[in-house]
């Protein structure tokens, strides 16, 4: 399976995704924000998406939905938690239910022969970061989705978030983190990249290296705060809120 990125360059900085597999020649769109930009990034490689998954339904995630399943041929698709859907052979979306950021939020977890390799992370995960909770969500579910679907996975699982909120996010990490080598290497790295119109795409390994929130589960970090890593990661978020 292809993962191709889009970047919207909105006031929100959406990333759009298209998951695409060559052996059934079959691609879904995952939280379309803007169409145009999406098919500008896709007509020169020929994929025409057939399906659309959304990750939760604020409207910067569904906002060209209609637009998509006015085209022929095309068909939106509601998993439930636990639930599969085989795109090509081998190649599989495992959905789960992670909320915290909303009531109602899935990830999309991407399988190739029976491994995950890639997480779409809708607004569950940021590079660097996690998601708000002030629309009707909960920093302690929130917890309970990071502890549950994303500090378990292996450490090269790729992660796709909805936003680019990498070098914003980063800046905050060093007001928590003094002393983390790790922040300034990654800042200079996404910089140079931005500076040339790319992003990075980060994994787990990586996230658990700078990323406050997946650092609240490191005992080091606890005692670095004197919290628990739950009582530690609701502490982040709301400095986060502040920030």
């Amino acid at each position: 399976m292809k993962v191709i990125q889009v970047y919207i360059n909105n006031s929100l900085r959406n990333f759009n995704y298209i998951l695409y597999s060559e052996k059934a020649q079959q691609a879904i769109v995952f939280d379309p924000t803007n169409l145009d930009i999406i098919d500008q990034n896709i007509t020169e490689l020929g994929i025409i998406p057939q399906f659309l998954i959304n990750t939760h339904d604020h409207y910067d995630h569904i906002q060209d939905n209609e637009k998509f399943l006015e085209r022929p041929n095309t068909e939106k698709i509601n998993l439930k938690d636990g639930e599969v859907f085989k795109l090509g052979e081998g190649e599989e979306i495992l959905c789960r239910f992670t909320p915290g950021h909303v009531k109602e939020h899935y990830c999309y977890f991407l399988k190739e022969n029976n491994k995950i390799t890639g997480v779409i992370s809708g607004d569950t995960v940021f590079n660097a970061g996690v998601g708000n909770t002030k629309s009707g969500g909960s920093p302690h579910i929130l917890y309970q989705s990071i502890r549950d679907f994303f500090i378990p996975l292996d450490s090269e699982v790729k992660i796709y978030p909805s936003h680019d909120y990498f070098f914003n996010n980063l800046n905050f990490a060093l007001t928590v983190d003094e002393g983390n080598s790790h922040i300034d290497e990654y800042k200079a790295k996404i910089k140079e990249l931005a500076d040339n119109g790319e992003f990075y795409i980060s994994t787990i390994g990586e996230e658990k290296l700078y990323n406050p929130f997946f650092r609240a589960f490191d005992t080091d970090f606890q005692k670095k705060h004197n919290k628990n890593e739950e009582d530690l990661f609701v502490y982040l978020r709301s400095l986060r809120d502040k920030w």
